[in-house]
């Protein structure tokens, strides 16, 4: 069952951006559980993707945490997908448009490891 659920949100909402790294990290360790599950077991990386601190250092790292994770996740599901950490999340625009296709490339993952609703 998807536990990712708002996985829309506006710019600059910090609560609603609190709420979104808790799923969405609940949601990476579903794939990391489903993964560990396969015969033979696949193991991918159990990252703390919760954190966070609005400073351009630790947004960078974060991102670049975040994509090396998706790139395993696509190189162990097939699914394709763009750079997650090509963005400036503190650009309106930028934000948009990463949440939009971050939120696709979920919804990808979440089908290719069988995860229904």
């Amino acid at each position: 069952m998807p536990i990712f659920f708002h996985d829309q949100l506006l710019f600059g909402d910090e609560v609603a951006w609190a709420q979104y790294l808790q799923e969405h990290f609940y949601e990476h360790d579903q794939f990391v559980n489903i993964a560990a599950a396969q015969m033979p077991p696949i193991i991918l990386p159990a990252y703390d993707l919760t954190s966070w601190r609005n400073t351009t250092d630790f947004a960078r790292n974060w991102l670049l945490t975040h994509e090396s994770v998706h790139q395993q996740l696509r190189q162990v599901s097939g699914v394709a997908g763009v750079n997650l950490a090509d963005v400036d999340l503190g650009k309106e625009s930028e934000f948009y448009i990463w949440i939009d296709a971050h939120r696709t490339e979920h919804a990808r993952l979440r089908s290719a490891f069988g995860i229904t609703t």
